[in-house]
């Protein structure tokens, strides 16, 4: 009889750790911290709260708008992701587990004002599914001497962003008629800074009770092995 019922709560506790829902933690990509300041190369990746930031096609730094000269962004005096030419940066869990975008602030850093090109910046997302998809948000005024930050967080805009592999962040060129068809000529580079995501995290309950299944299932191997 105790043989059986501690079979059952074995297989009530493993059963019940399933079912109950996660909670979700949002975390706010800041890229504050002496550990994070520098120059990364394509490939490159470091990481904050939980998540990592992998370099893609062209050199980036984290650094201040006093690193970056005449054409730093304005409206932002704490650190930054700065990305260079036509790179991108690849946002994703540590853990590999799934998030949503919620947000993020950015500013047009141009290589060559004169070029007079209207550049926005691309969030490009990977779901659980395997589905590709992305939108565009524009940037500072590319006639203007001044390229300040601006904060995107329309839920209406990032509704679709959720489940979650993995964004990158590109810029590109728009004209009247289309999106990343023309060359940039290295002039798509921008700052981007407090990256919003939620990502699920288990419940304290849950890891409690998954922790009762497994000691229950091996003290049932055990006796059965004797």
């Amino acid at each position: 009889m105790f043989k059986l019922i501690r079979q059952l709560a074995a297989g009530t506790a493993l059963v019940g750790a399933a079912l109950l829902p996660q909670a979700h933690a949002s975390t706010v990509i800041d890229f504050e911290g002496g550990t994070l300041t520098g120059l990364y190369f394509p490939g490159d990746s470091f990481t904050q709260s939980g998540f990592k930031m992998t370099v893609d096609f062209d050199f980036g730094t984290v650094d201040t708008a006093g690193a970056l000269g005449p054409v730093a962004p304005t409206g932002n005096p704490t650190q930054f992701y700065f990305n260079s030419n036509d790179g991108g940066l690849i946002v994703s869990r540590e853990d590999g587990g799934l998030f949503s975008l919620d947000g993020f602030s950015a500013a047009f850093v141009p290589l060559n004002p004169t070029l007079g090109q209207t550049i926005v910046i691309v969030a490009f997302a990977q779901d659980s599914l395997g589905n590709q998809f992305g939108t565009y948000f524009p940037l500072g005024n590319p006639g203007n001497s001044q390229y300040p930050f601006l904060t995107y967080n329309d839920p209406v805009d990032f509704g679709g962003f959720v489940d979650l592999k993995a964004v990158e962040f590109f810029g590109c060129v728009l004209t009247q008629t289309s999106v990343c068809a023309v060359a940039s000529q290295n002039n798509a580079q921008f700052a981007i800074d407090d990256i919003q995501v939620t990502g699920a995290v288990p419940e304290p309950t849950t890891t409690v009770l998954m922790a009762l299944g497994l000691l229950g299932l091996a003290l049932r191997s055990r006796r059965a092995n004797r």
